[in-house]
């Protein structure tokens, strides 16, 4: 990544707010690098006498990058560095939001808080941040489709924009999902005709039963706290869309909401 913009976001908190000037990636060279992804190793055997080597999988490195600023007026005294290090120090991943990437979010750690003077406590901090993956991430999308007088199948779309594929299953994402029933309806099934007509649902719930699903971890929510993993039809499909346009069609007054943060090459 390259920054060029001084501003920054750091778990909620504008740069601006704690009197920060100039935020950008420290670089050796004069040119500009921008991380689109963490570094990819293949994980192979070569074969003797075979040109092609037998690929297993491809390990991909975290996006990590320096941030250098300084302050705008003052110095580092005690008191600012106690303020700015907290912002970085927690030992958790926060939110990172440059406004040269717009709508994009990273979740990063700091490895590294470097406080660089030249006299007078004036100078700069360098500070290392470790995103959580190899890629960024999208805002929450959330998109709520009210179908609770539903007296026929109704086909809707949602575009799911993505260009990260999934570890183990390729260019599918898989978003949570909520589920209120309406109306008497005990099963509900969704089929998305933009991925060979695969159908997920529900059948033998109860009338006006709210569903949580999270189908990346494979967890279920009910308002009924009864257990609902045996009521999935379709062996178990888990509910995912492709990358780009999804067509699908619903069966049953309801009213469903999919969140979604999709994975990005920025």
């Amino acid at each position: 990544m390259s920054f060029t913009n001084m501003q920054f976001i750091i778990n909620g908190v504008n740069s601006s707010d704690i009197g920060v000037d100039g935020c950008y990636l420290i670089r050796r060279e004069s040119e500009m690098s921008r991380q689109i992804m963490g570094q990819r190793s293949v994980v192979k055997d070569t074969i003797r006498y075979k040109s092609l080597p037998y690929f297993y999988t491809t390990e991909q490195d975290v996006i990590s990058f320096d941030l250098k600023f300084s302050l705008l007026e003052g110095q580092f005294t005690g008191e600012r560095i106690y303020e700015i290090s907290s912002l970085f120090s927690k030992n958790n991943y926060v939110e990172f939001r440059s406004i040269d990437y717009p709508g994009v979010v990273f979740f990063v750690i700091a490895t590294s808080i470097e406080l660089i003077t030249f006299g007078l406590l004036q100078g700069y901090l360098q500070i290392r941040l470790e995103n959580c993956a190899g890629h960024a991430f999208s805002e929450v999308m959330i998109s709520t489709f009210d179908f609770s007088t539903l007296t026929e199948p109704q086909t809707f779309e949602i575009d799911a924009k993505f260009n990260v594929p999934h570890p183990k299953y390729g260019f599918y994402y898989f978003p949570k999902l909520l589920i209120d029933m309406k109306g008497s309806a005990t099963a509900i099934t969704i089929s998305s005709h933009s991925d060979g007509n695969r159908s997920f649902g529900f059948t033998g719930l109860t009338a006006l039963e709210s569903l949580e699903i999270d189908n990346e971890l494979k967890q279920i929510t009910s308002s009924t706290d009864n257990y609902r993993l045996s009521k999935m039809i379709n062996n178990h499909t888990w509910f995912r869309l492709i990358q780009g346009r999804n067509v699908l069609t619903i069966n049953s007054p309801s009213l469903i909401q999919i969140q979604a943060q999709y994975p990005l090459y920025i």
